[in-house]
Formats: structure tokens, sequence, C-alpha cells
């Protein structure tokens, strides 16, 4: 019986008369195989190398090419070597033959004339054995091909878990990776600013020193003085461009947004930059409107945008070669922004670099030591956390650069000054001489520190660590303590703690001056119980203001 889901069995009928061939493919007509004739044994042959047959109905006696013989020569060939057939003649039954026919390996032996009911039911025994056959190799190769997915499935499976391991483990070393890199720049300026703190001292103590001295003193020593401390706020600066990209890379600025004009933004970027142009005899060209008529307000960290001006303009007098020109230009624009515009004749920017400029540790000439090559990607970071943006121009070098910055400008309601409050017990006390103590271990900032401090007129005590640091402030009871952080045995958090349980904040005002500079160094150091953060190396400015108890 054939299923219908399977393909009709073909059957091969070999004899010499065609009235048998018509009379046995009727007789095999309800069986729904296909019936396939030849009239010889080199015809059947011809068919048997094109196609597969379920069984193979072969008369013995044909001229040329008896059955036998056709038998042999279907055997022989691979294909068709176990194909059944089943022996058809019209003689009386010959053992012999018989014999004969089942070592050719006939399966049956069928005389004439043929039963139609005996034919269709032997080979309805052949036909459903191939479809059988048929359908278990169809379900073979489904099997082989559901187990060749699940396999495909389970490497992909494998692929992607191990992939994600990968990637987990690749994540988890970059992110160490990122967590050593930023200790190793917390440490970087750390080391780096603690010699910077003598050095800025000193330089302060022998500009107070050359003004008493006078006109008498060597030109050249003024000269020297004026050099080194130039070069040492250039290093500061340097040190602060690297610890600023890492911060901002890592999402660690946050923003002290205010409302500022742009005007007040710009005069005192200029007066920050003003001393690098004069010392370069730049011309420098400004315009920008009348503050008192149209003030451009925006809502902005000052400390940050004054960065970004200040970086720009010390650029271009970077730049510029002397007597060159600067230009500043602050306009309002006609869609709610404000374009602040720094331009110079100076060097200007190869066409291949100007899409390179903003990127970080990125120099079009290496050789000019003017820096580590981050100002400027800090500066495009800075404006973008500000909705604003920054673009270069220039027509080529030597035809000078133009950057031009873009920033929101904000409503009239919102356009309410924040107000400064002042930290500690107020002014009051900075107008007479202080009682200072100065905790730290290096010895050449205690030394230069505490004669500049003495300079102004305060009295100084120093320690060289915590313990006795906190004895001295005990016993002695200053009115300032300046701390440094990282003090063997306690260390300057431990101190602030130490003196808060028995100074209060308007008993003794508490100052960490330390190396490490990072948002979250600041936190902890207010967290512990000081007044001020600040980072060495102090300028003169900061410690003044942090005498006056006024917020750095």
């Amino acid at each position: 019986m054939r299923t219908d889901s399977l393909s009709p069995a073909d059957i091969l009928v070999v004899d010499d008369n065609p009235n048998n061939l018509v009379a046995i493919e009727t007789a095999l007509g309800e069986l729904g195989a296909r019936v396939q004739r030849a009239q010889s044994g080199s015809e059947a042959l011809r068919l048997l190398l094109e196609h597969d047959f379920a069984l193979i109905l072969l008369d013995v006696k044909m001229p040329t090419m008896d059955g036998f013989e056709t038998a042999r020569l279907i055997r022989a060939r691979r294909r068709s070597s176990h194909t059944p057939i089943i022996f058809i003649t019209a003689y009386d039954r010959d053992d012999a033959e018989i014999l004969a026919a089942y070592e050719l390996g006939a399966v049956d032996f069928l005389f004439k004339p043929i039963v139609p009911e005996v034919l269709r039911a032997k080979a309805a025994v052949f036909v459903e054995l191939q479809l059988r056959t048929a359908e278990v190799a169809r379900q073979a190769e489904q099997i082989r091909e559901h187990e060749r997915r699940e396999h495909e499935r389970s490497l992909a499976e494998e692929r992607s878990r191990w992939e994600g391991e990968a990637m987990l483990r690749q994540m988890e070393q970059l992110a160490e990776v990122d967590r050593r890199k930023d200790r190793f720049l917390a440490l970087l300026s750390h080391e780096l600013r603690n010699p910077l703190a003598p050095i800025m001292a000193g330089l302060e103590l022998l500009r107070s020193s050359f003004e008493q001295a006078g006109p008498t003193l060597d030109t050249q020593a003024r000269r020297t003085r004026d050099i080194l401390e130039k070069q040492a706020r250039h290093l500061g600066r340097l040190v602060d461009d690297l610890l600023d990209l890492s911060r901002i890379n890592s999402g660690k600025i946050e923003l002290r947004r205010e409302p500022i004009t742009l005007q007040d933004l710009t005069q005192q970027a200029l007066d920050t930059s003003q001393p690098i142009m004069d010392e370069r005899s730049h011309e420098l060209h400004v315009s920008m409107p009348d503050e008192s008529q149209d003030p451009l307000w925006v809502h902005g960290d000052p400390v940050r945008l004054l960065q970004v001006l200040s970086n720009l303009l010390n650029n271009a007098a970077r730049y510029t070669p002397e007597q060159g020109t600067i230009g500043v230009t602050v306009a309002r624009d006609p869609d709610g922004f404000a374009t602040i515009i720094v331009r110079d004749n100076g060097r200007g920017i190869a066409p291949e670099f100007l899409g390179k400029v903003f990127d970080a540790f990125t120099q079009e000439d290496q050789r000019t030591g003017a820096g580590l090559g981050v100002g400027l990607s800090v500066v495009r970071q800075l404006v973008a956390m500000h909705e604003g943006e920054v673009k270069a121009d220039s027509a080529g070098p030597g035809q000078g650069s133009e950057f031009r910055v873009r920033l929101p400008l904000i409503a009239a309601a919102q356009r309410k000054p924040a107000q400064s409050v002042a930290i500690g017990c107020g002014d009051k006390r900075s107008a007479r001489p202080l009682s200072i103590l100065l905790i730290d271990d290096n010895e050449d900032i205690r030394e230069l520190m505490s004669a500049l401090l003495r300079r102004w007129g305060h009295s100084v005590q120093v320690a060289p660590d915590g313990e006795e640091g906190c004895e001295l402030a005990l016993r002695g009871k200053p009115d300032v303590a300046f701390v440094d952080i990282g003090l063997p045995g306690m260390d300057g958090y431990g101190v602030a703690a130490r003196l808060r349980t028995e100074r209060r904040r308007d008993q003794l005002r508490l100052v960490a001056m330390t190396g490490f500079g990072q948002e979250s160094d600041k936190r902890r150091a207010l967290d512990a119980g000081f007044d001020l953060h600040i980072v060495k190396p102090a300028s003169v400015e900061a410690l003044q203001q942090a005498l006056s108890f006024k917020e750095v």
C-alpha cells in the first residue's frame, strides 16, 4: 500500500512481447506505481543506468540476451546489485531454471499466464518496501539535519557564551585599566604638584624680596624669576589639562552653573591671558556689546567657561609670532545663541590637520613643546557640556586661525546672578595677623611657605606629621591650619577628624592643601571636616582668600 506523502515507486517490466508488457502494466495499474517497459535486456540495462527501481519483472526467454544473462549484468552493477528481480516464464516449471534464478538473486518466479491479483500482491510488497526505505532515508536525513542544526545551535550558544564571557572579561579589564589610570593620574598630579608648591612659594618670596630691593637689583635676576614663574604655572596648567580630560571622559566633572554674562567672562579671560600677550607684544582687538545695554547672559559654570576662553586665548598667543595680532569678538546671534570668536594671524592650521585639532594628544608639530595636545579636547568637551559647539577654521599654514564658540543664551527670567556665600566666621579676622599652623611632611614646603606667610605678617608654626600637628593645634590654638592630606602615620583626614572633636569651625579654620585635586578628593576633604580644599601649588590669590575666610 502506498503512503500518499511518499513519491510513487518505479517498476521495470522487461519482455520482448509488447502484448505481455501492456498486460502486466495494466495489472499493476492499481498499485499507483510508475511502470517503465523494456523489450530487451540491453534496453533494460540502459534504463537501469538512469533510474532506480523498486522491482524488476524479467522475462526469461528473450532473443539475443535472455533473462538470466540480463540478471547477471544487473547484479554486476553496483547501483542495481540489490534490486529485487521476479522472473517470468511461459514454460513449464523447471527446477534447474528456478535454482539458477535464485542463484542470480531472484526473489520469486512467476509463470504465464500471470494472475493479476497474484502479480499485484507480490509487487506490492516490494513497492511498499521501497517506499518505506525511502521514508526511512528521508527520516534519517531529517534526523541528521536536525542534529546538524542542533549542533550548530549548540556551537552558536557556546560561541555566544564564550564571546559574552570574553567581552565581560575585556570590560572588567578595561574597567580595571580605567581605575588604574585614574589612580595613576591622581598619584601623578600629587607627585607633580608637591614639588611645584615650594617652587611657587619660593618664587613669591623672591618677588617680595626683589620689590624691597628696588631698582638696584640686577635686571637679569628679575627676568630669571619671571621666567621660572611662567614655566611653573605652565607646568601646573599641563597637569590640570591632563586631569580635566580624564575627569571629563569618565563623567566625573559636574558643572556648577549660574547666570553670568559673556562680557564678564571674556574680560576675565583677557585679564588672565594678558601677560603672555604683553610678553610677545601682541596687538589685541576686542569687540563686544556694552554689557549695560546688551548683556549676553548664559547659564554656565564660570570656572569652566573661563577655562575654555583662556585656553583659546593662550593658544592664540602661543602660536602667533611676536608683534602679531589677536582679535576677540563677542556677538549676539539671531537664533538665541551668542558667538565668541578668537582669531589670530599666526601659524595657522594645515587643511589635513584641521579636522583633528580637537582630538586628544594631537599636535600638528610635535617639536613646538607647547603642551600635551589635550587643551583643545578639553575645550570641545566643556563647550558641549554647556549645550554649545566650537569650530576651528584656517586658510592654511601661515594664514592664521579662528576658533568660534557658540553658547545658548538664557531668557530674562533666568538672569538672577548667584549670590556668593562666604565660608567660615567672616572677613573680620582677615584684617589682623593670624596664628597659622602648617602641617606638611615636605620640608621644602614647610620652609618656603612658612617664610611666605611670615612675610605677610602672620605667625606660623610647622609640623612634619599629623600627631605633632594635632598637639600643636590643641596647645597653641591657631586661627588657621593648612594640612597636607598625604601625611605619614595619621593622614590629613585623621587630623581633621581629631581636631573637629576639640575645635569648632568658628574657632579653627581647616584648609586641606594637597596634590590630590579630583572632585572626589574635594568632597572627601569637606566631609572629613575641612572648610576649604586647595590644590597644590596654591596660588597667592588662593592663599589670601583662604586667610580672609573666602571660598576658593
